[in-house]
C-alpha cells in the first residue's frame, strides 16, 4: 500500500509503519552545492583560518569572517558533499527567550542576520510567524512569566496568553489541558536549508575557500599552537584551527597531539514532515509545547514536528561514526517515536488525517550539560570549537559565527559567555563512557523547567573526596559540581540512623545516593535543614566539605614565582609567608579571570585557591601567562587534598583539641596560614578563613589522612553540637555577608572597581600587572555599574515565588540591571538579591554610576511578573553575633570542664 493513502493516526494505532523514503524537499533531490556554486578542488597552501565542518556554524562563522575582511584567507574543509541534507536540517525556528543574556544575544543575533538578508533579497525562507509557547502547568506558567520578565526588560516584546487566547492565536490546537502560554510575536522561522545556502554563496562571492570531500586527517602542532591542517587534499598552514564538526567533533578533537577535549555525544533526534493539510495557515506561529517535550510548525503547507524525549537514544554507541554525512540519519524507530507523536495528534487533531512524508531519525551532538560550546580550548591557544548546537542550529549558528568570528580578528571575546565556554569542562567530561551515560538525559533538559540548581542523575560518582562514604552516611544530599559529588544539605532522615535511609525517590538511571533537587519556583523543601545547617555556622560549629574547590601549587627555584604572580595578580601578593591574599587575575580589560585566595607556604612557593568551576580555566590561564622558560612550576593539585571546613565561633574549640598549635587569634589571626598536625595526622595546611565571612579553618589534608581527620573532628564536635553543613547554607551566609563568587556575580567582564574591591587592586603601588592600565582609566573615568545588595521588604516566603537569580532589577520604575545570585537570609529574616545597578539615558546606553546614584533610588525587583520593593546597600550588613568574645569564653570554659 502506497504511503499517501495512510495517515498519522494509522501509525498511532499500530497498524501501518511508513517506508523508508525521503519527502519530497528540492534540497533532497540529490541536488549539491558543488553543481550550484565555484567550490576549490583543492585547498590553499596556506591560510589565516581553517573551519573543520561545514554544517550550520561553520557556514555561518564562514560568511562572518569574510564580512570581517578574512574571506581570501578563510578555508572550510567538510569531509562529505557540502550542503548534504542532514548537515543543513533543523527545525528552522528564530527567536525565543532564555533566562541567560548570553544565550539570548546569540538567539537575537542569528534572528537579526536572518531578517537582513531576507530584507535584502536574499531567500531564506524567513516569515515572521511569532513563537506561541504553552504551559500545561503553574510551574511552567510560572517560569514563564520569569522569562517574560527579563525578556521585556532588555527589549523583546512577551505577552502571557489565557488558554481562550491561545486558541485565537493558533485555532487548529486543543487547549483544553493548557493553562496558558507566551506569546512573542516577532519571532520567525527560516528554512536552514536555504539559509546556509545564502551564507555560502555570500561567502564565496568574499573570496573564501571551500573544499569538500576533504577530510581532515591531523592537526600539526608546534609549541602549543596548531600550525597546519593535514588533509586528504594537501595540507593546510595556518593561524587558527576552527573545530566546527558538530558531532563529529570530538573526534577532530582527537586529531591533534595533545588531544583537545570536545566533550559531545550523538543523540537521535527525530523530524517527522507530512504532506499539505488544508487547515494549516502559513502564517502559523512556531509551536512549542515543553510539557509534551514536543514543537511543531508549518512546512511547505503540511506540518514538521519534532521533540526531545525525556530519556533519549545514544547514537553511534560504539563510539565509531561514519565518515559519510549522509550515514548520520538513523533507521526509524516508531516505536521510540510514538511518545512525541502521540503528544503531537493530541496538541493539533488535524494531523490525525494528514498524510506522512518522511520520519527523519538524524544523529545530532549534545554536551554533558546541553548547552552549546564555544570557545578557544584548553590545550591549545589558537584552536576554537564551536559545536553541540543540537537541533537549533539556525537558530544559533548565526550569533555564535558572529561571535567567533570577531573574536578571532580582534583577539578578545566581545562578551563573556563562561556559560557556554568550553572552559567550563574537565577531561572527565570527555571520558566516552560518560558522555553516553549522560547523553541519554541531556536531550530532555532542553524543555525541562530551569528550576534553581538543576542537576543530572546520569554521570554521577565521577569525583568523591574520601569523607564522601561519611557524608554519605550522615544525610547528606548531594549536588555536582565539576563532577565533583558535593553536599547540598543534610537530611537526618536519610542518614544511616534512620530507618528511612534506604528509601529513594529517584529513577532507575540515578545513582544509588541521594540526589538534590528543586522542583519548585517557591519556598523549596530543604529550606529548613539548610537554615538549621546556617544557625550552626554562625552560632555553633559545623563541618563542610570544601574538597571540590580547585587548589594549586605554584613554585620557584629562586624569587621569579613572586615577580609572575605580580604581574598576574591585582593585589600585592609579596605578603609575609604564612600569609593569605585574596586577589583577581585580571584581563587587559581589568575583569576577573579569575578570583582566588593565595596562600605563601614559603618564600618562592605558593598554594592558590580558586572557586571549583575555575579548575579548568584557571589552570589554562596560568599555562598561558606564566614565564615560557620553566621558570615557575604550576601542578593543579586539586585532587590531592581532601579540603574541611570548620566554621563558627567554637571552631577553634574543636580543632584545638586536635593540635599543639596555639590557636589564639593573636597567634593564628584571620587570614593567616600555618602548616599542623591533626590527630595522628600531619603536614595539614590550614587557613584562617571560611569564604563566608564567619569564624573557622580550611584544613587541607593529605588524602591518606583525609578520613581519620573528619573522624576525629566529628568525635570531638559533638559535645559542642557540632553539625553537617552544606553548600545551600555556605550560599545563604555568603550573600548576607555580600560576598560575591566567580562565575555567578563576577565574570571577565566586572572588573573590582564594579564590584567594590578597589581596595584589593595595588594601583597605589608601582607594580605592573595584567589590566592596570584599564583599571587606571576607569578609576579616572568612572564605572558604569556598581555591585548592590538588595533585600526584599514586602515578599512572603511562604506563598509568593522566591527570586532564585536572573530577575530584572529597577530603580524608580527604570528597568537598571538583573539580580546574580539570590538567597534567604536567615539573619535578615528575608530574600537578599546581588546584582549590579546601571544608568541607562534615554538611548539605552550605559552612563557613569555613582555611589549616590544608587542609594537616592527607589528599588523593585521583578519576580515572574510581580514587582517587589526594596532597600539597597553597597556595603555589608552588620549582623549580630551569637557570641561575643567574653560571652564565648564563658562558654568554652563551661564545656571543656563538662
Amino acid at each position: 500500500m502506497s504511503q499517501q493513502c495512510h495517515t498519522s493516526a494509522d501509525i498511532l494505532k499500530g497498524s501501518w509503519y511508513p517506508p523508508h523514503q525521503y519527502h519530497q524537499h528540492d534540497q533532497e533531490k540529490g541536488m549539491h552545492i558543488s553543481s550550484t556554486l565555484p567550490l576549490d578542488e583543492s585547498p590553499p597552501k596556506k591560510a589565516k583560518v581553517v573551519i573543520c565542518g561545514g554544517g550550520m556554524v561553520g557556514t555561518s562563522l564562514l560568511y562572518h569572517l569574510a564580512e570581517l575582511g578574512w574571506g581570501s584567507d578563510t578555508v572550510l574543509v567538510d569531509q562529505a558533499r557540502i550542503g548534504a541534507a542532514s548537515s543543513w536540517r533543523g527545525s528552522g525556528f528564530l527567536g525565543g527567550v532564555k533566562l541567560i543574556k548570553t544565550e539570548m544575544n546569540i538567539l537575537r543575533t542569528s534572528k537579526k542576520l536572518v531578517k537582513e538578508l531576507s530584507e535584502a533579497g536574499h531567500d531564506t525562507g524567513w516569515k515572521q510567524c511569532g513563537s506561541l509557547h504553552l504551559a500545561r502547568t503553574r510551574n511552567r506558567m510560572t517560569h514563564f512569566r520569569k522569562m517574560k520578565a527579563i525578556a521585556e526588560a532588555r527589549g523583546t516584546e512577551c505577552y502571557m496568553l489565557t488558554p481562550e487566547e491561545v486558541a485565537k492565536k493558533c485555532d487548529i490546537l486543543h487547549t483544553s489541558d493548557i493553562l496558558g502560554g507566551m506569546w512573542v510575536p516577532k519571532d520567525g522561522a527560516c528554512d536552514p536549508y536555504k539559509l546556509c545556502y545564502t551564507l555560502l554563496k555570500l561567502a564565496i562571492e568574499k573570496g573564501t575557500h571551500v573544499v569538500e570531500k576533504c577530510q581532515v586527517t591531523r592537526i600539526i602542532v608546534h609549541n602549543q599552537r596548531a600550525v597546519a591542517v593535514e588533509t586528504t587534499k594537501g595540507i593546510i598552514e595556518c593561524d587558527y584551527v576552527i573545530n566546527t564538526g558538530g558531532l563529529w567533533a570530538r573526534n577532530v578533537g582527537q586529531l591533534t597531539e595533545p588531544h583537545v577535549k570536545v566533550p559531545v555525544h550523538p543523540a537521535e533526534h527525530y523530524f517527522l514532515y507530512t504532506y499539505p493539510i488544508e487547515e494549516i495557515d502559513p502564517q502559523m506561529p512556531a509551536i512549542r509545547d515543553p510539557d509534551g517535550n514536543i514543537y511543531l510548525r508549518e512546512y511547505n503547507g503540511g506540518l514538521m514536528g519534532g521533540g526531545f524525549e525525556k530519556w533519549a537514544k545514544p547514537a553511534f554507541e560504539h563510539g565509531i561514526l561514519p565518515d559519510d554525512v549522509e550515514e548520520r540519519d538513523q533507521l526509524e524507530d516508531w516505536d521510540h517515536f510514538h511518545i512525541l507523536l502521540k503528544e503531537m495528534l493530541h496538541r493539533i487533531p488535524v494531523m490525525k488525517n494528514a498524510v506522512l512524508g518522511r520520519l527523519y531519525n538524524t544523529a545530532y551532538g549534545f554536551s554533558p550539560d546541553h548547552r552549546w560550546i564555544i570557545g578557544m580550548s584548553p590545550e591549545l591557544s589558537n584552536y576554537f570549537v564551536a559545536t553541540a548546537l543540537r537541533s537549533g542550529g539556525s537558530n544559533a549558528a548565526g550569533g555564535i559565527g558572529s561571535l567567533l568570528a570577531d573574536w578571532i580578528v580582534s583577539g578578545i571575546s566581545p562578551m563573556d559567555a563562561y556559560d557556554l565556554d568550553i572552559l567550563r569542562f574537565l577531561p572527565a567530561h570527555n571520558n566516552r563512557r560518560f558522555l553516553l551515560d549522560r547523553v541519554r538525559e541531556v536531550p530532555g533538559l532542553h524543555y525541562g523547567i530551569a528550576f534553581p540548581f538543576g542537576d543530572c542523575e546520569t554521570g554521577r560518582c565521577i569525583r568523591m573526596s574520601p569523607i564522601f562514604p561519611k557524608l554519605k552516611a550522615a544525610g547528606a544530599v548531594f549536588g555536582q559540581v565539576m563532577g565533583y559529588e558535593r553536599p547540598s544539605y543534610f537530611d537526618p532522615a536519610k542518614s544511616l540512623d534512620s530507618k528511612d535511609a534506604g528509601d529513594s525517590e529517584h529513577s532507575e538511571h540515578s545513582a544509588p545516593f541521594h540526589m538534590a533537587y528543586s522542583d519548585t519556583w517557591t519556598k523549596p523543601h530543604w529550606f529548613d535543614f539548610a537554615g538549621q545547617e546556617y544557625a550552626a555556622c554562625r552560632e555553633r560549629v559545623a563541618i563542610l566539605d570544601y574538597s571540590s574547590f580547585a587548589k594549586f601549587d605554584i613554585w620557584s627555584k629562586g624569587n621569579e614565582v613572586v615577580q609572575a604572580l605580580q604581574y598576574l595578580c591585582s593585589n600585592d601578593v609579596d605578603i609575609p609567608v604564612g600569609g593569605i591574599i585574596h586577589t583577581g587575575m585580571q584581563n587587559s580589560h581589568g575583569g576577573y579571570e579569575n578570583d582566588c585566595s593565595l596562600a605563601r607556604i614559603a618564600p618562592n612557593h605558593y598554594m592558590m585557591i580558586a572557586p571549583s568551576i575555575q579548575q579548568t580555566r584557571c589552570s589554562t590561564w596560568l599555562k598561558r601567562n606564566l614565564p615560557g622558560d620553566g621558570s615557575v612550576v604550576m601542578s593543579d593539585v586539586t585532587s590531592m587534598y581532601t579540603a574541611i571546613c570548620l566554621m563558627g565561633p567554637l571552631a577553634r574549640c574543636v580543632l584545638s583539641e586536635l593540635t599543639d598549635i596555639d590557636l589564639s587569634t593573636k597567634a593564628f589571626p584571620f587570614f593567616s596560614f600555618k602548616e599542623l598536625d591533626v590527630g595522628l595526622a600531619n603536614s595539614i595546611r590550614a587557613m584562617n578563613l571560611t569564604h563566608t565571612g564567619e569564624l573557622g579553618w580550611v584544613l587541607y589534608i593529605p588524602n591518606e589522612y583525609g578520613l581519620h581527620v573528619y573522624n576525629n573532628l566529628v568525635s570531638i564536635g559533638k559535645k559542642y553540637g557540632m553539625r553537617h553543613a552544606g553548600y545551600y547554607a555556605m550560599r545563604s551566609l555568603r550573600i548576607e555577608k555580600f560576598y560575591a563568587f566567580w562565575g555567578q556575580d563576577l565574570d571577565s567582564t566586572t572588573t573590582p572597581l564594579e564590584c567594590g574591591r578597589g581596595f584589593r587592586v595595588k594601583l597605589n603601588k608601582d607594580i605592573d600587572f595584567i589590566g592596570r592600565e584599564a583599571l587606571v582609566q576607569q578609576k579616572k573615568e568612572g564605572v558604569k555599574r556598581l555591585y548592590v545588595q538588595l533585600q526584599l521588604e514586602d515578599h512572603d516566603i511562604e506563598v509568593d515565588p522566591w527570586a532564585w537569580g536572573g530577575e530584572p532589577i529597577y530603580r524608580d520604575d527604570r528597568f537598571v540591571g538583573v539580580t546574580t545570585t539570590t538567597g534567604y537570609g536567615y539573619t535578615l529574616q528575608n530574600l537578599v538579591c546581588l546584582g549590579f545597578v546601571r544608568n541607562f539615558n534615554e538611548k539605552g546606553e550605559m552612563d557613569f554610576v555613582t555611589p549616590e546614584y544608587v542609594m537616592a533610588g527607589n528599588y523593585e525587583v521583578d519576580i515572574g511578573g510581580v514587582r517587589y520593593s526594596a532597600t539597597v546597600r553597597l556595603r555589608s550588613p552588620t549582623l549580630p553575633t551569637k557570641f561575643p568574645e567574653p560571652q564565648l569564653d564563658r562558654y568554652l570554659a563551661t564545656r571543656i570542664s563538662s
